[in-house]
C-alpha cells in the first residue's frame, strides 16, 4: 500500500452495496464514484465527530508511513456523509486478526512496523487495538477503524488507562529479551515522538482541510499537538518504567 498525504478524496456511494462485519455502525462494502474513477470501499455512517476522528487519524498514520487504507468522505443518495476507506479486502482478501490466530500473532510480533504502530496508537490514544481493527493479508498488517480514538473529554497528557490501552506496545514489549532491547525501544520511541509525530500531525491537518467540521477538526488537532509534546515521556515510561513505578505495580 502506498501511503500519502494528499487531500482526502470526496465520493458518492453507488447502489448495490452489502453489509460486512457486525457492530452498531453496520459498515457496507460498495463502490464509490470519485473524480479519479470508481473504487471499492468500506463505508460507515457515523456521527460527524467520529468521521472527523477517522479521517484525521487515517491521514496522520499514512503521513507517518503506516499501512492504513486511504480515507474518503462519502455521501449517499440522501446527501448524508459517511466515512469511507479503500477496501483492502478487495481483491487480496485481508482478514480480521483475532486472539485465536496464534500463528498470525506470531507474525505480528515480528512485524517490522510494530513499534512504529504502537507509537501512533499512543499518540491518538487508541482505546483498544483489538481484533476488529487490525487486518492481515498473509504478508502484511493494516490498521483500520480509528473512530473511537482521541476520546472525548480525555486530557492530552492523561497517563492513566481510563481511556485507552496500547495493546501493540504490550505485544512489542513481550518480545524484549534484555535491558539493552528495552532501552533501545525507549530511545526509538522518543525519537519517533520528536521527528515523526509533529510533522505527521501537520500533514494530517492539510489533508483534512476540506469537508471536515471545523470545530471537530480543531479540537482533534489541538489534542494531538498537545499530546505529541509529552509523547516521548509517555512512551518512555511505558516501555521502561521507573523502579518506583515497578514497586507500585507490584504492591
Amino acid at each position: 500500500m502506498n501511503s500519502g498525504v494528499s487531500i482526502i478524496r470526496i465520493g458518492l456511494i453507488l447502489p448495490g452495496g452489502s453489509k460486512v462485519g457486525g457492530g452498531a455502525n453496520q459498515p457496507i462494502r460498495c463502490m464509490a464514484a470519485t473524480h479519479l474513477g470508481e473504487i471499492a470501499v468500506i463505508a460507515k455512517k457515523l456521527p460527524l465527530r467520529e468521521i472527523a476522528v477517522e479521517a484525521v487519524c487515517a491521514a496522520l498514520g499514512r503521513a507517518a508511513g503506516l499501512p492504513i487504507p486511504e480515507p474518503l468522505l462519502l455521501a449517499d443518495e440522501t446527501k448524508t456523509w459517511h466515512y469511507g476507506s479503500v477496501d483492502v479486502g478487495h481483491p487480496n482478501l485481508a482478514q480480521y486478526v483475532t486472539p485465536n490466530d496464534s500463528s498470525i500473532l506470531e507474525d505480528l510480533v515480528k512485524w517490522p512496523p510494530l513499534l512504529h504502530a504502537a507509537c501512533f496508537d499512543e499518540l491518538i490514544a487508541n482505546p483498544d487495538r483489538n481484533d476488529g481493527n487490525l487486518l492481515y493479508d498473509g504478508s502484511s498488517f493494516f490498521l483500520i477503524d480509528h473512530g473511537m480514538c482521541i476520546p472525548h473529554g480525555m486530557s492530552a497528557t492523561d497517563t492513566s488507562d481510563d481511556y485507552h490501552s496500547n495493546q501493540l506496545l504490550d505485544i512489542h514489549g513481550g518480545a524484549y529479551t534484555d535491558e539493552v532491547s528495552v532501552q533501545r525501544a525507549a530511545n526509538w520511541a522518543r525519537a519517533w515522538s520528536i521527528n515523526d509525530g509533529p510533522s505527521s500531525i501537520e500533514c494530517a491537518s492539510n489533508a483534512a482541510a476540506e469537508h471536515i467540521e471545523l470545530k471537530s477538526k480543531e479540537e482533534l488537532l489541538s489534542f494531538l499537538r498537545n499530546r505529541v509534546a509529552v509523547l516521548g515521556d509517555l512512551l518512555h515510561d511505558k516501555i521502561k518504567p521507573s523502579q518506583q513505578g515497578r514497586f507500585r505495580f507490584n504492591d
